[in-house]
C-alpha cells in the first residue's frame, strides 16, 4: 500500500482500493474453504417492531445460530439482516431497515464472507468527488496531520491529568490516538470527547467493531445531563439493533416519537390481511363444499341439498349480510361467496399497497432523522452496510476499539468524514482477525491502524496514552505494567475492595499466583481440527474455579488458548454445577471483559511444542493474546503452567517472561502429584 505522497488523491485511492480488494479476496477465498453457505427456506413472516422480524423455518437447522449474519431474500431483493434468536422451527432476525414481508418466496442466506462481500462493493463506490478521501489518507499516513492548540470549552475536572490530555488532543488534532491500556477509563475519556466536539459544533460518526462496545460507550453518555435532551431533540442516534437499554437513542425509538402513525397504521393493516386470509382460506372451503353438494343434483331421485347456514357464512362475511346470504338458494350463495372472495383479495392488495407507502414513509423519515443527527453511533460494517448511511457526511470520525478494526472498513468510514479522525484502542491487544495466513492478507486486513500509522505509539504526539488504571490489584497491575506498557501504568484503586478480593480462595491474601503443572501433565491435539488439550491442566483449573467460587468470589473467569481446551473445562465445570458461576472462553472471545478472579490455563505442554498462539515474544500476538487474558483480573490472578516447559522450549518467548516475572513477584505453588 505505499505510494508517493504526492501522487493525486484519485491516484492514492485507487491503489488503496486495489489493495484492499485484493485482500479481502484472498481471505473470502480461505473462508470459502474452511466453511460453507447454507440457504434456508422460511415461512410465514411476523413484525415485531423496530425492524425484527420472526419466521417460521420450514424445517430445522443445527448450522443455525444466534448471532449469525446474512441476508433475507425475498422476490423484490435482499436485506442484511442479524440472527438474534432461534429454535427448531422459529428464528427472529433484525434488519438494517424495514422488511416486506408479502414478497414470498423468502429465504435465509447465511455466509461467513458476506460482509467481506459487501464491503468490496462499498469500495468499489468510493470517489474523491463522492467522499472525503483526504481524511482516510491522513489517516492511514498518507498525507500530513496538523494539529492547533486552543481552549477546551467544557469542564473536565472530573478526569485525571493524562484524560485530559487525551481530550486536549482531540480537540486540537487533525489525526488523534487515545492509547487505552485496560482499566484506564477509555469509555469515560470518550464521553468528554463527545461533549468537548459537541460544543464545537461538529457532527460526529462514532463507530466501534462491536455492537456491545457501541451500547458501553452510550450508557457512560447516558449519565451526562446533556444526554436525555440531546436524544429526545433526535441530535444523537444509534443505528442499528441492540439488546441492551438504548435510552432512547435507536433510529426506531426516535422515528416512532416523532411519528409513530406509521407503525400503527402498519400492524392495523398487517392485522387486516391475516383476517382477509384466514376468511379467503375459509371461503375456498365453503365453496369446494357447494360444488360438492351440487353434483347429486345430477340425479332425478337425489334430495336437493341443504344451503349453508348463517354459522357457516359468517367466518367469510359480516353477521347481517351472512344472513342474507343464507336465505339465498344454492348457486347464488356460491356466486356471492365467488363475489367476496374478489372483494378480499382486492382488500388484501390495497392493504399491500398502503403497507408499502407507509413503509416508504418510515425510511424517509429514517433518513430525515439521521440526517439532522449530530452524533450517528454505530459499528464499522453498519457504516457501509446500511443505505441510510450513503449519504451521510460528517466532521469528525470516532472509533472505538480500533486496534480490532479491519483497516478497509476504517478506511471506508473515514471517506465518510471531512476534518478529525480520532482513534480509540490498545496497540498491546488484539489485532483483527482473519483467517489466511497469506503475507498480502496479513498485512492488509491482519494490521492494526496503529501499526499502519503510528510505528511508535510511546514517542510520537499524535498518541496521548491513558496513564492510571482503576480496575487490578496494584500487584497485578504492575505486573501487566512492566510486562506491556514500560512500567508507565499508574493505579488508583480502591485496595481494601480489590484487597478483599485477594483475601478470598483460592491462595488466600494472594493477588497473584502461578500454579506450575511442574512437568505432570501432557498435552495433544483435540480429536477433531487442530486446537489442544491437556486433561490434567484442565482439571486443576476447574478445582480451582471450584474454590474461588465456593470462597465467595463475586464473578471468576476462566480463560484458555485453545477452543479445545475451553469445551472441555465447560465440561468439567458442569460436571461441578459451576456452569452458570463461572464464565469459561478462549482469550479471543473476553475482550472488553474483565472479572474478581480470573484462572488462566496455558495448555501447552510436553510432548507437543508450545504453539504457535503462544510461541512468539514480545510485542507478537502472543503478546497481545496474553496481554488479553491477564488484564481481564480486578483481584486475583491465576496462571496454570508449566514453568519449566516453557523455560526449556520458548526462553526467549512472552509466555516464559510472563512467567519468570509471575513467579518472582507473586505466590509460586507447584501441583502435587496425581494419586
Amino acid at each position: 500500500m505505499a505510494a508517493d505522497a504526492s501522487a493525486p488523491d484519485a491516484e492514492l485511492l485507487g491503489r488503496f482500493v486495489a489493495a484492499f480488494k485484493r485482500g479481502i479476496e484472498r481471505e473470502v477465498a480461505a473462508m470459502r474453504g474452511s466453511s460453507e453457505a447454507f440457504e434456508l427456506a422460511l415461512g410465514r413472516g411476523e413484525d415485531l417492531g423496530a425492524h425484527r422480524y420472526r419466521f417460521e423455518l420450514l424445517e430445522p437447522s443445527e448450522r443455525l445460530a444466534a448471532g449469525a449474519e446474512g441476508s433475507l431474500r425475498t422476490a423484490r431483493g435482499s436485506h442484511r439482516v442479524t440472527v438474534e434468536r432461534c429454535d427448531d422451527l422459529r428464528v427472529t432476525l433484525a434488519a438494517d431497515q424495514p422488511i416486506d414481508l408479502d414478497a414470498p418466496p423468502l429465504a435465509l442466506v447465511v455466509a461467513p464472507w458476506f460482509l467481506y462481500e459487501r464491503l468490496l462493493q462499498a469500495l468499489d463506490e468510493l470517489s474523491v468527488e463522492r467522499h472525503a478521501v483526504a481524511l482516510a489518507l491522513t489517516l492511514f499516513g498518507k498525507r500530513p496531520h496538523h494539529r492547533a492548540a486552543s481552549p477546551l470549552r467544557c469542564d473536565h475536572g472530573a478526569l485525571n491529568a493524562s484524560q485530559r490530555a487525551a481530550v486536549q488532543l482531540c480537540a486540537d488534532a487533525e489525526l488523534a490516538f487515545i492509547w487505552g491500556p485496560p482499566g484506564t477509563g477509555k469509555t469515560v475519556t470518550l464521553t468528554h470527547v463527545v461533549e468537548e466536539l459537541l460544543a464545537r459544533d461538529q457532527r460526529i460518526l462514532f463507530a466501534s467493531t462491536t455492537n456491545a462496545a457501541i451500547d458501553q460507550v452510550l450508557a457512560k453518555l447516558a449519565a451526562r445531563p446533556w444526554f436525555q435532551p440531546t436524544v429526545d431533540a433526535g441530535a444523537l442516534v444509534r443505528l442499528g439493533r441492540s439488546d441492551e437499554e438504548t435510552f432512547g437513542a435507536e433510529l426506531a425509538d426516535v422515528v416512532d416519537r416523532l411519528q409513530g402513525t406509521h407503525r400503527t397504521a402498519i400492524d392495523r393493516l398487517r392485522a387486516r390481511i391475516g383476517d382477509a386470509d384466514q376468511q379467503q382460506r375459509y371461503g375456498a372451503s365453503l365453496l369446494s363444499e357447494l360444488a360438492a353438494a351440487a353434483a347429486p343434483q345430477q340425479s332425478l331421485f337425489a334430495e336437493p341439498p341443504a344451503p349453508l347456514s348463517p354459522a357457516a357464512l359468517s367466518g367469510v362475511f359480516p353477521p347481517g349480510l351472512a344472513g342474507a346470504v343464507a336465505r339465498k338458494p344454492l348457486r347464488d350463495q356460491a356466486a356471492a361467496l365467488e363475489q367476496r372472495l374478489a372483494r378480499l383479495a382486492r382488500l388484501r392488495t390495497l392493504a399491500r399497497e398502503r403497507i408499502a407507502r407507509h413503509t416508504a414513509a418510515i425510511r424517509d423519515l429514517e433518513a430525515r432523522v439521521l440526517g439532522d443527527a449530530r452524533v450517528v453511533m454505530c459499528t464499522l460494517t453498519n457504516a457501509y452496510l446500511s443505505p441510510l448511511m450513503k449519504p451521510q457526511r460528517f466532521d469528525v470520525l470516532i472509533v472505538d476499539e480500533a486496534g480490532m478494526a479491519a483497516l478497509p472498513s476504517l478506511f471506508c468510514a473515514a471517506c465518510l468524514c471531512r476534518a478529525k479522525a480520532i482513534m480509540v484502542g490498545d496497540p498491546r491487544q488484539l489485532p483483527p482477525i482473519v483467517q489466511s495466513r497469506e503475507e498480502l492478507v496479513q498485512r492488509v486486513i491482519g494490521r492494526s491502524v496503529f501499526d499502519v500509522t503510528i510505528s511508535d505509539p510511546a514517542r510520537s504526539d499524535a498518541v496521548a496514552m491513558l496513564e492510571v488504571q482503576y480496575r487490578m490489584h496494584p500487584v497485578i497491575g504492575a505486573f501487566v505494567g512492566r510486562l506491556f506498557y514500560d512500567g508507565r501504568l499508574q493505579h488508583a484503586v480502591e485496595l481494601a475492595r480489590h484487597d478483599a478480593i485477594a483475601a478470598r480462595a483460592p491462595y488466600p491474601r494472594h493477588p497473584l499466583i502461578v500454579v506450575d503443572t511442574a512437568s505432570r501433565t501432557t498435552c495433544q491435539r483435540a480429536a477433531k481440527g487442530a486446537s489442544r488439550v491437556n486433561e490434567r491442566s484442565a482439571e486443576v483449573t476447574a478445582d480451582l474455579a471450584h474454590e474461588a467460587v465456593t470462597g465467595g468470589a463475586a464473578s471468576v473467569a476462566v480463560i484458555t488458548p485453545y477452543a479445545a481446551q475451553a469445551r472441555d473445562l465447560r465440561r468439567r465445570l458442569a460436571a461441578r454445577r459451576l456452569a452458570g458461576a463461572v464464565e469459561c472462553s478462549t482469550i479471543h472471545r473476553f475482550q472488553g471483559r474483565e472479572c474478581d478472579v480470573v484462572i488462566i490455563d496455558l495448555v501447552d505442554a510436553a510432548p507437543m511444542r508450545p504453539g504457535a498462539l503462544l510461541a512468539g515474544g514480545a510485542r507478537s500476538d502472543a503478546s497481545h493474546l496474553l496481554n488479553v487474558s491477564l488484564s481481564r483480573a480486578r483481584g486475583k490472578l491465576v496462571i496454570v503452567a508449566d514453568v519449566a516447559y516453557f523455560e526449556q522450549h520458548a526462553p526467549g518467548g512472552v509466555v516464559a517472561a510472563i512467567l519468570r516475572d509471575a513467579t518472582r513477584e507473586g505466590l509460586h505453588v507447584r501441583v502435587a502429584p496425581p494419586g
